[in-house]
């Protein structure tokens, strides 16, 4: 298991803790959640599995240890295992609004789209502050595989009345993708720096998204003809994320497009 995988699996299991805090015991909770992501630090990816196992709720999809457990299983695309945990708890506990989102990001994670809209949508029913995450999934399934744009556009628009500050990044990110989709450069290259500006700096995980957008800007840029922004972009996005173990494929996209930036302008 790489150090970049192991990192991103204790920011999880730590973001699952503060998503959450507000229920079960506070104090305990954080304490079995910091326990797991020590044991994932130092590569212990087996035992902290079976920790987390051993002390979720299965009945409580809301429960920290619970959450951080599903969510690293569809993290690392195990969605039958994540699936296995989500019934499991519907089967206590009904269909509530986070149980169903959570059915939605398993059937998106393996391309069943029509059905994970459905799931969004019905969590959406039950619990109205769902709108903005929602909002924002069924609309990157539309941009993934082309179908009902100006849809999507809407609802991305009405997810950023919803959201504020560096929430609204991952907002901006599809907004400049969805541009990019239509051929709307100029647009999708505001989109993707101010998701750029929104993303905080200073871990790993955060800089593989910083570089993800600023990739997303270089394509716009040498989209609209302007190859030497388009390079500083991509350049600036592979220093962010160079030497990072597990973003050899991200590196690898960056260091072709730099070298074509270079190559199409020696051409002109």
């Amino acid at each position: 298991m790489s150090h970049w995988f192991t990192t991103a699996v204790f920011l999880v299991l730590v973001f699952g803790f503060l998503a959450w805090r507000f229920l079960g015991s506070r104090t305990w909770k954080q304490l079995q959640l910091r326990k797991a992501a020590a044991m994932a630090a130092a590569g212990r990816t087996d035992d902290m599995l079976r920790y987390l196992r051993r002390n979720i709720n299965p009945g409580d999809l809301g429960d920290p240890v619970t959450n951080a457990l599903v969510y690293f299983y569809m993290k690392a695309g195990r969605f039958d295992d994540a699936e296995k945990i989500i019934l499991g708890a519907m089967k206590r506990g009904g269909e509530t609004a986070l149980a169903l989102a959570q059915m939605g990001y398993v059937a998106g994670g393996r391309k069943e789209y029509a059905e994970s809209e459905v799931y969004y949508r019905k969590a959406m029913d039950l619990d109205e502050s769902l709108k903005p995450t929602m909002n924002v999934n069924i609309a990157g399934m539309l941009i993934e595989t082309g179908q009902r744009l100006d849809e999507a556009e809407k609802l991305l628009f009405e997810a950023m009345e919803l959201r504020e500050g560096a929430g609204r990044s991952g907002i901006h990110a599809n907004l400049a993708m969805l541009y990019m989709k239509l051929k709307r450069p100029v647009d999708a290259r505001v989109h993707a720096m101010t998701a750029y500006e929104l993303i905080p700096s200073g871990s790993s995980l955060l800089n593989v998204s910083r570089a993800n957008v600023l990739a997303l800007a270089s394509r716009a840029c040498a989209m609209q003809g302007d190859g030497e922004e388009a390079s500083k972009l991509a350049s600036k996005a592979l220093k962010l994320v160079r030497n990072l173990p597990g973003t050899e494929e991200l590196v690898s996209t960056l260091e072709k497009m730099v070298a074509g930036v270079k190559e199409h302008g020696n051409d002109r």
